[in-house]
């Protein structure tokens, strides 16, 4: 037998790299397979040294080198590229080569591999190779084992399933990241796979080191390290011997090998339908206004061109794949977000240092995303280097942009100079709205961990990385006209902007109007923060002046919002009609929680008592407007909901804003209002319900809430019960705050109780 001439079991999978996906049978074949086959920058490079490729000995193919180009040499003619940087022609005495088989000791193409499947060889038969079986067991009806056509096959306990091999790369995404990161690795998957390092070692020396030399075609063997030699050959009997320790070892090393594969293949061709759904995703929730980084027809139309990206453009799409993921009602699409997420975040790795407008936008993105999951240090760390990457790159300014612009060989997702610009305006804001602090406050009475970021979740940090007077970049212009490829002229950041008496802007777009109540609400962050810390000598000639000054810039934000934004139940109706209700909300959210947080968070014992009075009225009466929009909104939404599954809010900063509203108006009250604040919190509930879908903080903000509703119902009863018994009292006071954030300057929880009573008593004759 050919096999038993040769006496090597493992050539079995000596090109297992080109076998996990379908081998070309012919040249033509061959030919469309590499086209679609994303190359190496370097491989394209003409000036990269290469040279003739000689095989082994043996019958088998040189393991580990993968074609990854094809390129004329001068002398040899058309020639197929190896990663490792050899070459072979592609036309031998006019017959073709197929680049995944190579060449015979006699220079000949090889016409076949001497690879026969286990059922054939333990029945010592001729195997001829086929899909899904081999020839002869299919005739015999026989489970066809290990053939060369089998490569994604493994036992049935794992899972897998045969991809077939006229899918695009020989797999969908689904299958080919399931196998990728299965955790559950057979033995056979161990040896076989392991070939891959071999190879990956190459593709990883690419990336953090010099180009590739030419390949000895005779190396000496290297020197097995600890875990490689926990990889045996195929022939080795893993059923007895195998150390499960050593196993498992080798087959967490064997992740970054699947992530490099992965990441080498746009996710486009791999499953177009998919990538499809999950980008309209994306831009129906995370996409939009609130972190509108692209313009939606013209990214889609480039992720979907099939046009070859780059990888730091496979890695940016990875990244806006596993955002848009979260929101899909289908838990198995869901589950391929953590899949594009790992790829993404080793793509990010391998390009650390080598800053790019990619870089800058995955990093952001992986830190939403994994802010979405609640692993807040993960996205502190993305976002913090997202943002000094941004800072790296100048993108703060807008000779930054000019310079990135002018320096790109091509215009990033084949968009025009404006629209680029714009798009790198947009990054940087993206990445202000993100920014996260540097401070963690302690635990709270329900949850467990509150990260600060000036945008998302629960806030109160004081660090900023991006300080808004360093911000010297216009700001993002409207939606419409960066949608249709055509960028109007904005100004400048300036607080000027926000002065109620200056000169009249001309119409911002949404995430302009988000950019500048946030710089405010960043504001109001800062200065708590840092008052906190400071003595009570001096405290209220230092807060009076910035509460003064914070007012009026509130208010000439809201005098400046355009008809359409100001808040109403047409305006509401209508955002939700044209899909933006999430930018919507968060604009009068951040609007309200900034003057609730700049009046509830004083010095009670620095303060007069007519300023502590002022300031428990503004945070009352601005809790109450905000919770009376949520309840408008959650009356609408249990209609729609009705109607429809699809999902349309899922912006998570109103749901902060909607617990610290019912913070506020559950501090205290009178028993006459106290039923009807029951029914409007639990109506409201709805909403933070469905932000619980998809992020971790609005489900920290559900457990919340739902104790202090139920904290509201127990005191009804007891107001109830004393009603009945003639000793009911007027008033009513819960003794703790549901962020403790606030600690002892918290005009709510810390105010003498005569004080917050007459307060409360005055807006519920109201």
């Amino acid at each position: 037998m050919e096999h038993q001439r040769h006496g090597s079991s493992q050539s079995l999978y000596d090109n297992a790299a080109s076998n996990t996906f379908r081998q070309p049978s012919s040249a033509s074949d061959t030919i469309i397979a590499l086209s679609s086959r994303p190359v190496h920058d370097e491989a394209e490079d003409p000036a990269r040294a290469v040279r003739r490729r000689i095989d082994a000995l043996s019958r088998a193919p040189v393991r580990a080198s993968r074609c990854v180009a094809q390129r004329e040499i001068p002398g040899e003619g058309h020639c197929y590229i190896y990663e490792d940087g050899t070459y072979c022609r592609a036309i031998i005495d006019g017959e073709p080569v197929n680049p995944s088989w190579g060449i015979t000791k006699a220079g000949k193409p090889r016409k076949r591999l001497a690879q026969a499947c286990l059922t054939c060889r333990e029945k010592k038969i001729k195997c001829e190779p086929g899909y899904p079986k081999c020839h002869q067991c299919a005739k015999s009806q026989r489970v066809c084992r290990g053939g060369m056509n089998q490569p994604n096959q493994t036992s049935p306990r794992n899972g897998s399933t045969d991809v077939s091999p006229s899918a695009p790369a020989a797999a969908t995404i689904k299958s080919y990241a399931s196998e990728s990161m299965s955790p559950s690795v057979s033995s056979e998957r161990v040896d076989r796979i392991a070939e891959f390092r071999e190879n990956l070692r190459t593709a990883d020396a690419r990336h953090n080191g010099p180009l590739l030399k030419a390949r000895d075609p005779h190396p000496p063997p290297p020197v097995a390290s600890p875990r490689d030699l926990t990889v045996q050959s195929y022939g080795s009997d893993w059923r007895g011997s195998a150390n499960i320790r050593e196993h498992q070892e080798t087959s967490a090393g064997l992740y970054q090998d699947h992530f490099a594969l992965q990441w080498e293949h746009d996710p486009s061709e791999l499953d177009p339908r998919t990538t499809h759904h999950i980008l309209e995703l994306y831009f129906a929730h995370a996409g939009r206004a609130t972190y509108g980084m692209f313009p939606r027809k013209a990214f889609m139309s480039w992720a979907q061109s099939g046009k070859r990206k780059s990888q730091d453009d496979r890695m940016l799409l990875y990244s806006v794949l596993a955002m848009g993921s979260l929101f899909s009602p289908d838990a198995e699409k869901r589950s391929l977000g953590k899949r594009f997420a790992a790829v993404a975040t080793y793509a990010a790795e391998k390009r650390f240092g080598k800053f790019s407008l990619q870089l800058c936008q995955s990093r952001l993105l992986l830190a939403l995303y994994h802010f979405a999951q609640g692993k807040s240090q993960e996205a502190w760390d993305f976002c913090g280097s997202g943002l000094r990457a941004l800072s790296a790159l100048n993108l703060n300014t807008e000779e930054g942009v000019k310079e990135l612009v002018d320096g790109a060989p091509t215009l990033e997702y084949g968009f025009d100079r404006p629209t680029f610009e714009e798009c790198c305006r947009r990054t940087f804001w993206s990445g202000f709205l993100m920014d996260v602090s540097l401070d963690v406050t302690r635990l709270t009475t329900t949850i467990d961990l509150i990260q600060q970021q000036r945008y998302n979740g629960f806030f109160g940090g004081t660090l900023f990385v991006v300080s808004i007077e360093d911000a010297f970049v216009k700001l993002p212009c409207l939606e419409a006209a960066y949608e249709s490829g055509t960028p109007c002229d904005t100004p400048l950041f300036d607080y000027e902007l926000l002065n109620r008496f200056a000169p009249k802007t001309p119409v911002l777009g949404h995430m302009a109007y988000l950019c500048l109540i946030s710089a405010l609400w960043g504001d109001v962050l800062t200065f708590t923060g840092r008052a906190v810390r400071r003595p009570d000598t001096g405290y209220e000639q230092h807060y009076e002046p910035f509460y003064t000054k914070t007012y009026e810039r509130l208010e000439g934000w809201h005098a400046m919002l355009p008809p359409n934004l100001r808040y109403s139940t047409q305006n509401l109706e209508r955002s939700i009609a044209e899909g933006t209700v999430g930018t919507f909300m968060s604009l009068h959210a951040l609007y309200h929680a900034s003057i609730i947080r700049l009046n509830r968070q004083i010095r009670i014992s620095a303060m007069p008592a007519d300023k502590i009075s002022r300031n428990i009225e503004h945070a009352f009466k601005n809790a109450s407007n905000f919770l009376s929009m949520m309840h408008s909104l959650a009356l609408i939404n249990r209609q729609r909901r009705n109607d429809t599954s699809e999902y349309f809010f899922s912006t998570p900063f109103p749901g902060y804003a909607l617990m610290l509203s019912i913070d506020v108006l559950s501090a205290a009250g009178t028993s006459t209002t106290l039923p009807e604040l029951i029914d409007t919190v639990g109506t409201t509930m709805s909403c933070i319900d469905e932000l619980a879908t998809f992020w971790a903080s609005a489900r920290a903000q559900q457990k919340a809430v739902s104790n202090r509703l139920r904290q509201l119902t127990d005191v009804a009863m007891e107001h109830k019960h004393g009603a009945n018994h003639g000793h009911a009292g007027r008033y009513w006071r819960i003794g703790e705050s549901l962020d403790v954030a606030f600690g002892k300057d918290d005009a709510m929880y810390k105010a003498d109780e005569r004080e917050l009573f007459n307060v409360v008593a005055q807006c519920a004759g109201r």
